[in-house]
């Protein structure tokens, strides 16, 4: 991921640690697919549940979902982040320079 946008200058991680509440966004969705897929399964089937089959589908999303979601995780995470913590001034003219920059070279 860039570290600023492209367009507006905008640096992304604006404080140390900021990336934690997209890694906490990724994990509940990655929770909450679990739970989804491994009681479907069960419901689905039962009683005769094919535990491994169910298993094993579970573990491959557990590895697939917080690969892709993580790039939509972050994005959300930056909105989510705006709404309730709008940018400073200070980062406002930082990022003003930034793309004065940009539009320059």
């Amino acid at each position: 991921m860039k570290e600023d946008c492209s367009q507006c200058g905008i640096h992304f991680e604006r404080e140390e640690g900021y990336w934690v509440g997209a890694l906490i966004i990724n994990t509940t969705v990655t929770f909450g697919t679990f739970l989804v897929i491994f009681v479907s399964g069960i419901l689905i089937t039962w009683p005769d549940v094919p535990w491994t089959t169910v298993g094993v589908v579970t573990i491959v999303a557990n590895g697939l979902i917080p690969v892709a979601f993580y790039p939509i995780s972050k994005s959300l995470w930056v909105a989510l982040e705006m709404g309730w913590h709008p940018l400073e001034p200070r980062e406002v003219e930082a990022a003003r320079r930034r793309s004065n920059l940009r539009l320059e070279t």
